[in-house]
């Protein structure tokens, strides 16, 4: 079990006028026989999503829906821990052309943002020009069973174990990291340098991997940051990381991250949150 050292999440006139009197009362308006607007539907991330006016953030929110475990009831408990076996730990040492390894392995510097991204979301025959990830932190009570799950912006708290869901777009590699207050990085898990963990895109997936593995914060006061990296191991090979601006949004069912790609280009989409002990 990897034990960090903290990290507590450091972690937007209603006028109106009355017309006089003394002002004659106009006709009543004829019923209007306008079509009430129809929901656009598109195919994105392989599925058929229907939104008015939609923007990437609602795309986004309406394929995470589809896709995670309503509850935590037995059920959904045992299909998240089925969707574990579709998830390995690999050697990275075949993919690492890139120059941005900063936590060793598939990490890198954190680049995520509140904020919504300007550009409208395309698909097209090199597919969507946007993808992303949902993020969201999960209690874990002493039987080793979720109790709950909230936003990276609601952080921790000293001595409580969680693990991460985690669902991508598309097929990543994910390493979790730790900066300690005096600014030392390291990779934990997987705990080896130079490893993993392969994620298939649309699987939602508990990490550590391990049914009683977690996480825990605890010991030294100060301020700590636990840090995920979720990357298309595209980018490592050919060197062609997405550097455009990654998008946050925080929702009841998690944390939902954007980054617009080129042709030829790859996300990286990677967090930091903070923990602080006292």
């Amino acid at each position: 079990m990897p034990r960090l050292h903290k990290l507590v999440a450091a972690l937007t006139v209603l006028t109106f006028s009355t017309a006089s009197l003394a002002q004659a009362v106009p006709p009543a308006a004829a019923p209007s026989t306008d079509t009430p607007p129809q929901a656009e539907g598109k195919f994105v991330w392989g599925i058929l999503i229907k939104l008015i006016a939609p923007a990437v953030f609602d795309f986004l929110s309406e394929w995470v829906k589809k896709k995670i475990a309503a509850n935590y009831k037995e059920s959904s408990l045992e299909y998240l821990a089925g969707n574990a076996a579709v998830a390995v730990i690999v050697n990275l040492s075949g993919y690492l052309a890139g120059k941005d390894i900063v936590l060793g392995g598939a990490g890198a510097a954190p680049n995520a943002a509140l904020g919504t991204p300007e550009a409208p979301l395309k698909t097209g025959k090199d597919g969507e020009n946007f993808q992303g990830v949902n993020v969201a932190l999960v209690s874990i009570d002493a039987n080793g069973k979720p109790t709950g799950f909230r936003t990276v912006a609601d952080g921790f708290t000293t001595g409580e174990r969680f693990k991460l869901r985690v669902l991508s777009t598309f097929d990543a590699v994910v390493v979790l990291g730790n900066i300690t207050p005096k600014g030392a990085q390291r990779q934990i898990y997987p705990a080896t340098v130079g490893q993993a963990v392969s994620i298939p895109a649309g699987k939602e997936i508990l990490l550590p991997l391990g049914k009683q593995e977690y996480l825990q914060f605890a010991g030294d006061v100060g301020r700590d940051q636990l840090t995920l990296t979720v990357r298309d191991p595209r980018s490592l090979q050919t060197g062609q990381a997405s550097s455009a601006r990654v998008f946050r949004k925080d929702e009841t069912y998690g944390s939902n991250f954007v980054q617009e790609v080129r042709p030829g280009q790859y996300p990286v989409i990677s967090e930091a949150i903070g923990i602080e002990h006292k």
